[in-house]
């Protein structure tokens, strides 16, 4: 093995550990389910105020469009620089006051810093977009969607970190939760730049990581998984489990310290045989001959890892931002994700309500099975499009509609006992997590590549819009069965209006999700 490439594997596997951290330890977008009640009462905001305050959160990462401008004129560590001063500024502020150490933010001043706290995870993510393009060229896609379901583990790994330090009784502690959310990134973030500076990164290729990857996040998942279920953790010491945790997400690193020492041990021996090579003129190679075999290499790679290409037409024969907006394909796809992972995303919001109501205290616990399970479902929706790249096996429309059949099912068991609680949280959090995971993927081969960021910036739309809807619902349905603004309600009742009612929307996005695979089935059928 070549020094270069040797240098290459270890910048891979860094690379990867990088941005893997980043994503797991960013500020999670499900904050507010630890966090609604102490905000309420720290804030003196109503329900409705609090819906108000996720959905400025949910707002401010529709401007990744900033921060991707941004990376044409700005060097990367500029944009992760940004990207963690908003968080520390955005959590920070509200964790000093909700721990009472400056006077009370109004509610104006909560949506600005939770905007800017929402808008800071777009600029990490640029920033690790950035890393993965520099140091995976042509499979950079596939690392982008493996390490963007480590986002969903943020949900686990903080409350995970708060029980380490104050105890399972401190996970309900919301300004641990907030201070972790700014210093945590912060200090991933140091790391982080710490590597890029000091480490050479290589641009001559990709080094070959696959399917150790693969190997690595399913491992991760299912020890995530097996620590969150499991009833015999349940003895072990929180601050053992966090430790643990943090050392499950150290794995790449030390992987790459593996590669350097083996490596090392085989770079003599690569050395003396290359002296041989030379010195026989008959084997002597030609640089420019490996050079062009290097690039042959790279092209059939990149070929076979089935990415999205844009100068291919998308259903919609790649229409034009006007033509989109009048594609009745495009509403069933936009009103899909709002039915389905946006609604789910507002139900983990309001776990920490829903289980006050039914005087359960286990909003931190039904977030770590969500996470784990979301995990779950994101990693198989881009192991099975990464193994069924080089045929059809199944459309995305097609795979949309399995994943959403079970979700209305899930909604309307919550109507039922706090262990249907328990079953319909890992089946939202699966199904979810894998439809987002195939959002972009959707979205490009169905309404093309041109215009992408933007029309991913329009499907998203219905992130905030969503939250405010089945937000509002909620919140009225829990001050009507309660006392007033500020009144907490106890019972199953709480949210029996809600569940129907989502569980209702969620059946007609199930429904739309297979109008949308009827009207698709042409194209996907012409393309096979």
């Amino acid at each position: 093995m070549s020094n270069n490439q040797m240098k290459l594997r270890l910048s891979s596997w860094l690379t990867f550990g990088c941005i893997t951290l980043l994503q797991a330890l960013s500020a999670p977008r499900f904050i507010f389910s630890a966090s609604s009640s102490l905000m309420e009462q720290n804030y003196h905001i109503s329900n409705v105020q609090l819906n108000i305050v996720i959905v400025a959160s949910e707002t401010g990462r529709l401007f990744g469009f900033v921060s991707t401008a941004a990376a044409t004129c700005f060097p990367a560590w500029m944009i992760l620089f940004i990207g963690l001063v908003f968080g520390l500024v955005g959590y920070g502020v509200q964790c000093l006051c909700i721990s009472h150490r400056i006077p009370a933010l109004s509610f104006w001043q909560a949506l600005l810093l939770n905007t800017l706290a929402g808008n800071s995870s777009c600029w990490i993510n640029t920033y690790c977009q950035l890393l993965a393009t520099r140091n995976f060229k042509d499979s950079y896609r596939t690392i982008v969607d493996i390490t963007s379901a480590y986002s969903g583990l943020s949900a686990k790994i903080l409350p995970s970190l708060v029980e380490g330090i104050e105890g399972r009784k401190g996970s309900t502690n919301s300004s641990i939760h907030l201070l972790l959310s700014c210093l945590v990134p912060a200090a991933a973030g140091l790391l982080v730049a710490l590597i890029h500076i000091c480490l050479d990164f290589m641009e001559c290729g990709d080094s070959d990581v696959f399917p150790s990857v693969f190997v690595l996040i399913i491992a991760t998942g299912v020890y995530t998984l097996i620590e969150s279920v499991a009833p015999a953790y349940e003895f072990v010491s929180s601050r053992l489990r966090a430790v643990i945790l943090v050392l499950v997400l150290a794995i790449p690193f030390a992987i790459a310290l593996l590669t350097a020492v083996a490596d090392g041990f085989s770079a003599e021996k690569y050395q003396s045989q290359v002296t041989r090579r030379e010195s026989n003129n008959s084997c002597e190679s030609n640089p420019q001959e490996v050079k062009i075999a290097i690039r042959k290499e790279r092209e059939a790679d990149q070929k076979a890892e089935g990415e999205v290409d844009c100068n291919d037409k998308g259903a919609g024969n790649d229409p034009g931002m006007k033509q989109l907006l009048l594609s009745v394909d495009f509403w069933l796809f936009y009103l899909v994700n709002a039915c389905g992972p946006t609604l789910v995303m507002v139900y983990l919001n309001n776990l920490d309500r829903i289980t006050q109501s039914r005087s359960m205290g286990e909003a931190s616990f039904l977030l770590e099975i969500s996470s784990a399970f979301g995990f779950f479902g994101r990693i198989f929706s881009v192991m099975f499009h990464w193994y069924t790249r080089e045929k059809s096996v199944i459309a995305n429309p097609s795979l949309t509609v399995i994943l959403m059949i079970p979700m209305p099912i899930a909604v309307f068991l919550l109507l039922h006992s706090n262990r249907c609680l328990y079953i319909s949280t890992g089946i939202l959090g699966t199904c979810s997590g894998a439809l987002t995971a195939i959002n972009s993927m959707t979205t490009s081969k169905l309404f093309g590549c041109r215009n992408l960021v933007a029309k991913q910036t329009i499907v998203q739309t219905n992130i905030p819009l969503g939250s405010l809807l089945y937000g509002y619902v909620a919140a009225i349905n829990y001050q009507s069965e309660g006392a007033g603004d500020h009144g907490i309600c106890i019972g199953l009742q709480c949210y029996h209006t809600t569940f129907i009612t989502w569980g209702s929307i969620c059946l007609a996005g199930t429904i739309l999700s297979f109008l949308l695979h009827l009207r698709t089935q042409t194209f996907y059928s012409q393309k096979s």
